[in-house]
């Protein structure tokens, strides 16, 4: 039978407000008891019961904060009942006692899951500290998990807005490479989103809950990037790791691949080649890194003039996604303005503005060399100097549009002017059509002779039939 106490003179949970619940499963009425006197007086509220069964049949009902479990009980054992705690996904840590544990014991308790493992006979001080520890680490653990989850949402397909046909390339095959665990090369000019479309690739894949490292080749000097990357001897023989270490079990994205300094170029393929991970020569069965490359160069190119080792472009690009520069794919501005505007005004706890017609025409006529990256500065920019709620088009910036101004021009100066002999048919077979085949009114409309129209009729091939 469980025997409920709760004091609220301490124990509380971090943000919580209320005291932590603390099952204890003990079968020795006497340690059972001493346990709970022990919670009552850290202010937590105790639960006991002497066996797993009454136990397991309690937890889900009022789950606990943190499990106090022997490890020898009748019936269901520890572990057991451990190995059930996983099956039933009872979010609390377990801090395992005994007064008989022994090392493989312990080990498999914690493979199983177990926060720590305490012997016993016990101090009281060292139960407390490990179960505030426990309390501590589940709400870090909590963070950590909405932490992962933000993440997976901010990196959602659907944040790549779109729906012009290049976005629309891009998306599909992100979907499909998302699905393997395949190294990827990125390409796209300055500000496209390359590490954005590396970060989605990501989030949706299986590695989503492992690490992202981030690391750009072209920021470094060459002699960093080497240390940067694979780590470097530290004092007294130890070794500090590198990114190449961290990304374990995610992905490692490496911007600016062509940057890389021919040397790095070598050392990486042979760590690739021989799927070590690290220069510490560690088991290679350890390694579980998937990368993700991304260049604003074409890498083709850097391979041609000898700058970019190919057999290393074979190994890290069997798979490429060019994401398109902002020019190519201007029916997406309207989207992308909603979103950044949208963004800001989150951002700074104001109304959201909106653009004018003639305002989003003068962007949409912009060149966008700096591309997103480019679009969201000059819309923050100009968020920040007006008080209107309506952005017009003399509030963006003179550079924007004199260049959009000059592009529409030129446009205008390029339509294709329509031959004499495709104007006149049309204008022809237009006015028959009005008139239902009068000649003498179609005549008259276009200001000529019937005789006139005859002949035009006869040298442009225009019959009733196939007006």
């Amino acid at each position: 039978m469980p025997h409920p106490h709760s004091s609220a003179s301490g124990g509380f949970i971090p943000g919580k407000g209320r005291p932590a619940i603390v099952h204890i499963v003990e079968d020795d009425p006497r340690d059972l008891s001493l346990v709970e006197i022990l919670l009552r007086r850290e202010g937590f509220t105790a639960l006991g019961f002497s066996d797993a069964e009454s136990f397991l049949e309690r937890v889900t009902q009022q789950p606990p904060d943190v499990i106090l479990l022997d490890l020898l009980l009748p019936g269901i054992g520890g572990l057991e009942t451990l190995s059930r705690l996983n099956q039933l996904q009872v979010d609390a840590p377990v801090i395992l006692l005994t007064g008989q544990g022994t090392a493989e014991n312990a080990f498999q308790a914690m493979r199983l899951g177990a926060y720590d493992f305490i012997p016993k006979p016990f101090e009281a001080g060292r139960l407390s500290v490990s179960i505030h520890n426990a309390l501590r680490a589940k709400d870090l653990s909590r963070e950590v998990r909405k932490l992962k989850d933000e993440l997976r949402i901010q990196f959602d397909f659907r944040n790549l807005i779109g729906v012009s046909p290049a976005i629309t390339r891009v998306l599909a095959s992100i979907e499909r490479l998302a699905g393997s665990d395949l190294p990827v090369l990125i390409q796209g000019e300055a500000g496209t989103g390359k590490e954005l479309v590396g970060r989605t690739i990501h989030y949706n894949s299986r590695r989503g809950e492992g690490p992202f490292v981030y690391l750009n080749c072209g920021d470094l000097r060459p002699d960093l990037v080497e240390t940067e990357l694979f780590g470097s001897a530290g004092p007294g023989g130890a070794r500090r790791p590198g990114k190449w270490d961290r990304a374990n079990g995610g992905t490692l994205f490496l911007d600016e691949l062509s940057e890389l300094p021919s040397v790095l170029q070598e050392q990486l393929l042979r760590q690739l080649e021989k799927k070590e991970k690290g220069p510490s020569g560690e088991d290679p069965s350890t390694v579980d890194i998937r990368i993700i490359c991304a260049t604003r160069k074409d890498i083709a190119q850097e391979v041609e003039a000898g700058r970019f080792n190919p057999s290393l472009v074979n190994r890290l690009a069997p798979f490429r996604v060019v994401v398109p520069p902002l020019r190519e794919r201007r029916e997406d501005i309207s989207l992308l303005t909603q979103r950044i505007l949208a963004e800001a005004a989150t951002q700074d706890h104001r109304p959201e503005k909106k653009l004018s017609p003639e305002a989003l025409d003068t962007l949409g006529g912009y060149p966008w060399p700096g591309n997103i990256r480019e679009l969201k500065n000059v819309l923050r920019q100009v968020c920040n100097l007006i008080e209107s709620d309506l952005i017009r088009a003399e509030d963006l910036p003179p550079s924007i549009r004199e260049a959009a101004s000059q592009r529409a021009a030129a446009e205008e100066e390029e339509k294709p002017i329509a031959p004499i002999k495709e104007v006149e048919e049309q204008l022809i077979r237009q006015s028959l059509a009005q008139t239902g085949w009068d000649v003498n009114r179609s005549a008259s409309l276009l200001g000529i002779s019937r005789a006139t129209l005859y002949r035009r009729l006869k040298t442009l091939q225009i019959s009733r039939e196939i007006l």
